[in-house]
Parts: structure tokens; sequence; C-alpha cells
């Protein structure tokens, strides 16, 4: 019996799933340096649970590491005192600091540029980060 000629479900003329690969990347604003390990924490939910998790004080001072484009970042300002964050790429540095621009949480953050492992840190209660596990 002879094969059918119906064209294949998953076609390459076709691209119908969201998780298919787009030909522009998702993030046009960086490229991001994959060799730092760069990644952006996009849903707000996973960000919520990692400051839940955390059980915040509004006493705290909170360290971050790497705080990328500051999506973390806005949900920890809303549980403590004050947030000292490091970042070792300045444009993801500018990003964190211009988020909060002209609003008063700017001035509970504090942006340390450089490697978190040789910069001299600030007294600080917890320590919260979305490492990449790479």
């Amino acid at each position: 019996m002879p094969k059918s000629t119906k064209p294949k479900r998953n076609g390459s003329s076709q691209q119908s799933s969201p998780y298919a690969s787009k030909s522009k990347p998702s993030n046009t604003i960086f490229k991001m340096n994959t060799d730092l390990g760069q990644h952006v924490l996009k849903n707000p939910g996973v960000a919520q649970a990692i400051v839940d998790k955390a059980d915040l004080k509004q006493s705290d001072i909170v360290l971050e590491v790497g705080p990328g484009s500051g999506n973390l970042t806005v949900k920890i300002l809303e549980k403590c005192k004050r947030v000292i964050a490091v970042e070792l790429d300045p444009r993801m540095a500018a990003e964190v600091t211009k988020r909060v621009q002209g609003k008063p949480e700017a001035k509970r953050l504090e942006v340390l540029l450089g490697d978190v492992i040789k910069t001299d840190l600030p007294y600080f209660d917890v320590c919260i980060s979305n490492t990449p596990y790479q």
C-alpha cells in the first residue's frame, strides 16, 4: 500500500506552536550574555513566590544578587525597608535603576555595579537571588 501524500502535521512551513522558535529574539532591548548566565525572570507568579518564601519583614535590608531588569526587585521593594542590588552588567544596572526612577521606591534601592564575590558588601538581613541553574 503506498504512503499517503497528506502534508505533515508538524511541517516546517507552519509554526503554530507558541513554543516554536521565532526568527527574532524575544528580548529586543538587550542581547543576553549567556557567558554570564543572564536570563530574565518574566513570570510574575515565580517572582512573587520567591518573595513569599523569603518571608520578608518591613525592617529587612535585602541583598539581591543579579537584579537583571528588576522584575523581582520591584516585588522585594514592596515588602522590605531597603534593597541593595549587585549587578555585573552595567546595562542591566541602568535598567533596574530606570525601572524605579521617579517613584518613592527609588530612595530605598541601592545598585552596586560589580561581581558580588569581589564586592565589599554592606550589612544586610536577607539575600535573595534568582540564580541561573544551567
